[in-house]
């Protein structure tokens, strides 16, 4: 049996979802929508390359309205090290913003290697 088409929006997302995204200010074209349900069902680590700052915005806004404990925080930003560790260690969740490139220090986290 061969399927004719493939739509991620209805098979991953309820109406809900894609409406409460919309809200958040999310654009309401494909691509934006697709990107929002794969990063709302991933259990990796998302990197989000946003050069307009649409994505970065509604991510911004959705972890806000959301029960989990938030940390925004700049590439480079003084205590960058120090944020990190207190992120972990209270089970934050961190927002990176204008990554240049991956620091070593990132890898481990990222791998999710920790004790």
């Amino acid at each position: 049996m061969r399927v004719e088409s493939f739509n991620i929006r209805t098979f991953l997302a309820t109406e809900a979802q894609l409406l409460t995204f919309k809200k958040e200010g999310l654009p309401a074209d494909d691509l934006s929508m697709e990107n929002a349900i794969m990063i709302s069902n991933s259990v990796r680590t998302p990197l989000i390359i946003d050069p307009a700052t649409q994505a970065t915005e509604w991510l911004k806004k959705s972890l806000m309205q959301s029960k989990d404990s938030v940390e925004i925080l700049n590439h480079q930003d003084k205590k960058f090290n120090t944020i990190l560790e207190l992120a972990i260690r209270f089970g934050k969740v961190l927002v990176i913003q204008e990554v240049d490139g991956i620091e070593s220090l990132l890898f481990p986290v990222l791998r999710k290697d920790l004790i």
